[in-house]
């Protein structure tokens, strides 16, 4: 496996593309084999394609371009004249060569509009699969995350002031590449900053590999729950946990809420970093885990998207969107709930 030290730069630019809460649909590895497409293409489409390998794709989708980056390094953009290559991966079963027809006739159209060369596909073993790696990168100019596995031993300590986060390599969870997580992560670290997240309890929502709850833990919060519906999820955030030197305050249960694992407590802070479909559809749910005053930081959210989003926590009644903050597409939304119930 390809090693990162912490904090360090890296040879090739490496964007998750799709939304981290599709990691739902990444099954079992070992049990499966998937297919790799890839296409290299002016930057300024990378875009529509990403969209195209997002819709009939499983798993994720990952922009590549040469060059340095700090995700946080506006500068490190990427130039519309210079080229990237766009990875999809599809499972292999009984619709993927529907799916991967579509991939086809979609990237037919686009080569009307400007020259992509042909596409490329692999078989992805289940091996690869679990053993597939990320670089290391920094969120919010203070933490740094890097991949490293239990097998590798204690992982080192950051060779700056840092705060270092450790998560499994492969590609089935969130490794804080996409403006989602970004988004949420730099949410996070400016309540520390305000003095907000001394010794708050914290609910990761759909948490993936775990990496919103990390943060959280390792910037004051005094314990974290975190719930995914997919096990293998569960089992990579326990990992990460260990690895991240927080797990003793940290608890993992698999499913969403309600849930009647949780403690019976609410929560200062809830983490949900989805769709915006299930953000919808618990956003009662998700009220309901906040306690009076609390925060809940909901990501995940297209920007077309985001006034359907806000509509359906406006209904709960007893919040209020206080921020809205974007980074590209995308939109995470700051909801408050009232400290004051009884006026609703």
């Amino acid at each position: 496996m390809t090693r990162f030290g912490a904090g360090s730069r890296v040879p090739s630019r490496v964007r998750e593309t799709c939304r981290d809460a599709q990691r739902v649909n990444v099954r079992d590895p070992d049990a499966e084999s998937w297919f790799e497409i890839s296409v290299k293409l002016p930057a300024e489409y990378a875009e529509p394609i990403t969209h195209l390998f997002t819709t009939y794709g499983d798993g994720r989708v990952f922009v590549s371009q040469s060059g340095d980056w700090d995700a946080d390094d506006v500068g490190g953009e990427a130039n519309p004249s210079d080229d990237v290559a766009v990875f999809c991966y599809l499972k292999n079963d009984d619709t993927v060569d529907n799916r991967k027809e579509m991939i086809r006739i979609g990237l037919r159209l686009m080569s009307e509009l400007t020259e992509i060369e042909p596409y490329r596909e692999r078989i992805v073993t289940a091996e690869e699969w679990a053993h597939q790696t990320f670089p290391t990168i920094r969120v919010a100019h203070r933490i740094t995350i890097s991949p490293w596995s239990l097998e590798d031993g204690v992982p080192p300590d950051p060779r700056n002031d840092d705060v270092q986060v450790y998560l499994s390599p492969g590609l089935a969870f969130g490794t804080g590449n996409h403006p989602t997580t970004r988004l949420c992560v730099k949410g996070i670290v400016e309540e520390a900053d305000a003095d907000n997240l001394t010794g708050a309890r914290v609910l990761d929502v759909g948490c993936g590999s775990g990496v919103l709850a990390i943060v959280a833990l390792k910037m004051g919060a005094t314990d974290a729950w975190c719930l995914d519906i997919d096990e293998t999820a569960v089992r990579a955030v326990q990992n990460n946990l260990v690895m991240s030197g927080v797990s003793e305050r940290a608890h993992v249960l698999s499913g969403s809420v309600p849930h009647a694992g949780l403690p019976d407590i609410k929560f200062d802070y809830v983490l949900a970093n989805i769709t915006s479909r299930v953000l919808i559809d618990l956003a009662e749910a998700l009220v309901d885990q906040v306690i009076p005053g609390g925060t809940i930081l909901a990501s995940g959210v297209l920007a077309e998207q985001s006034k359907v989003v806000r509509e359906a926590f406006l209904k709960t009644r007893g919040v209020s969107i206080s921020e809205t903050r974007q980074d590209g597409d995308w939109v995470m939304l700051r909801i408050v709930k009232s400290s004051d119930e009884t006026k609703f």
